[in-house]
């Protein structure tokens, strides 16, 4: 990948539409342009002025028409990438824009890689590496409140509070650092005392991040809820109610639902991935056999298990089973069919499961529903602080710096309590600016860059 080839691609998605967008970003946009580009007089583009639009035309190297579009240039000081930037507009279609970008790709320009914009705007400084991930959060979020956590932290909210911490880390280090280097200057001694505080200041800005990273990675990424239980309990009909449409297929017949079924749904902002696994049973039939071992795996990595049991029908051997199974979990007890009368000892969940919380519910009339899914969300958001703060961490990548930084935070502490040498001090003081560098950028691999660039769109 060259940084100073211009670079084109479509920026709509596949398929028909009233409108497809193709991008030229580098310092030949206007060259290539002016090949493909002519007024609707049919006349060469030979003024560019910014951000205004024009009507005209793309045609090929022989003058043919191939599409009526409008076009805009911006200044790469006002443009997304940091380069000069020419947008065209022309009719949806997968042929039609297929034609342009061949087009201008024989004008000269290159095809551009998976994020190859998103990354020159970062390259050019326009976005850190935190902000430039939030534009594949945006894009990809899920619930209005992911659109708004990623909203924010494009304009920069996390990258503000990650920048001030930096800022003091350095005040800290500059002096002990000059005066290590330079021994023989008069730079007044480490104030111990001041340097203490200011740590600790420090590290609880960095904990206060921390502290709300996991609500962040979920509603960000999905929280997975498995629901489980034996055949014939009513997962899937718990699945429909919970999707609000008909998305399993319901039958008395036992092992109906034989693979996992998965769909995201809404919780309130919160993204769920609800998964609606194979009947839980001894069974000799290979393909159904094969579903219980993907269920029980499945349970072993859900964030949060629904089990459900028939309230109107004694426990059964497969029941217990799935209790044994689950006594090191936290799951959500669902006895359903409470519309029938109930014959299920519910008295014997508080010592078989305890801490799990009880839900009862009917999954044929829809009683008990909202009041799960109320119980669904704090099980997975919790009751301590809250995901509408206005800057909150959404990656793992930035969870672990966040980590590494607050430890080293806490050794610099200890060896200012404990009057160590400034030399170690500035060790661990740098480390911890290496750390929290890492997640707006300042100290990152080129590794790390281009995995995340290569999660990207073509176009973005």
């Amino acid at each position: 990948m060259s940084e100073t080839e211009t670079i084109a691609a479509i920026s709509t998605p596949p398929g028909e539409g009233g409108i497809g967008i193709i991008r030229i970003s580098g310092d030949q946009a206007l060259a290539v342009g002016a090949k493909i580009l002519r007024q609707r007089s049919g006349n060469p583009v030979t003024t560019w002025p910014e951000r205004k639009v024009r009507l005209g035309y793309v045609v090929t190297a022989e003058d043919d028409p191939i599409d009526e579009v409008i076009y805009f240039y911006f200044k790469k000081n006002r443009s997304y990438t940091g380069e000069d930037v020419l947008e065209i507009q022309g009719h949806g279609g997968y042929q039609n824009l297929k034609r342009i970008l061949s087009t201008i790709l024989q004008a000269g320009a290159r095809a551009a890689e998976p994020g190859e914009f998103t990354q020159r705007a970062f390259l050019n400084g326009r976005l850190d590496l935190a902000q430039a991930e939030a534009v594949i959060d945006l894009i990809r979020s899920r619930t209005d409140l992911a659109q708004k956590i990623a909203l924010n932290q494009l304009r920069g909210s996390l990258s503000g509070v990650i920048k001030e911490q930096e800022d003091k880390l350095l005040a800290l280090l500059v002096p002990i650092e000059g005066a290590l280097d330079f021994p023989e200057d008069e730079i007044p001694d480490l104030e111990r005392s001041k340097a203490q505080k200011e740590i600790q200041a420090i590290r609880s800005n960095v904990a206060n991040l921390l502290a709300g990273a996991e609500r962040g990675i979920i509603l960000r990424d999905a929280a997975t809820v498995v629901i489980a239980g034996r055949p014939n309990v009513g997962k899937s009909s718990l699945l429909n109610q919970l999707l609000g449409e008909e998305r399993a297929i319901v039958t008395p017949i036992p092992g109906t639902t034989r693979d996992f079924v998965s769909e995201i749904i809404d919780l309130e902002g919160v993204p769920i991935r609800l998964i609606d696994t194979a009947g839980v049973r001894a069974s000799v039939d290979p393909v159904e056999k094969a579903g219980v071992e993907k269920a029980y795996r499945l349970m072993a990595e859900a964030d949060l298990i629904l089990v459900i049991f028939d309230a109107a029908t004694p426990l059964t051997t497969e029941d217990r089973e799935l209790i044994t199974f689950l006594a090191e979990k936290q799951p959500i007890i669902v006895l359903n069919k409470t519309d029938l009368p109930v014959k299920l000892p519910t008295a014997f969940f508080p010592t078989a499961l305890p801490g799990a919380k009880i839900r009862s519910i009917s999954a044929l009339t829809g009683e008990g529903i909202p009041a799960l899914k109320a119980e669904i969300r704090q099980a997975i958001m919790g009751t301590g602080g809250s995901e509408e703060q206005p800057v909150l961490v959404t990656r793992i990548r930035h969870q672990e710096a966040l980590k590494e930084a607050l430890g080293l935070l806490d050794l610099v502490a200890q060896g200012l309590e404990e009057q160590l040498s400034e030399d170690l001090l500035a060790v661990n003081l740098r480390a911890s600016l290496e750390a929290l560098g890492r997640i707006t950028g300042r100290s990152v691999s080129d590794e790390i860059i281009k995995e995340i660039f290569s999660q990207f769109c073509i176009g973005k």
